[in-house]
């Protein structure tokens, strides 16, 4: 069974997956937002991938003030427990500098621009399971 992590953007979701038995978090891929219908296709993971929960990183402003990046994350969280709550938990977690990480991560591999959305979901779920086991 596994676990995934969403990076919302207004363009770009990044996906990331962890097995529960090993819990180590790996970029999955990235669903294009202006492209592609989100709520489907994050459906479509679910069930192929098994997933049990879904965590879905929650930007706040570095005064602690939510902006509209996260007006817009959490209505998406809210579309999501509407649509997939009832078969899978979802949660938010907190994506503080994840997407700084992220691009300087992926430069230095010389990877894709929109790579580094799934980058993104990946340190928010490493970040997540890290707070998992020193609970």
């Amino acid at each position: 069974m596994k676990i995934m992590a969403l990076d919302y953007g207004d363009r770009y979701v990044g996906v990331a997956m962890a097995d529960t038995d090993n819990n180590i978090a790996l970029r999955h891929g990235v669903i294009d937002n202006q492209m592609q219908k989100v709520l489907v296709e994050v459906w479509k993971i679910v069930v192929s991938e098994e997933v049990i929960k879904v965590i879905v990183g929650v930007p706040v402003g570095l005064s602690g003030i939510e902006t509209m990046q996260t007006k817009k994350t959490r209505e998406f969280v809210k579309l999501l427990k509407q649509n997939i709550g009832q078969k899978v938990l979802v949660e938010e977690a907190d994506e503080a500098f994840t997407s700084k990480e992220a691009r300087r991560k992926i430069s230095e591999e010389g990877g894709k621009k929109d790579e580094e959305h799934a980058e993104a979901a990946r340190l928010i779920l490493e970040g997540y399971l890290k707070a998992q086991f020193l609970k």
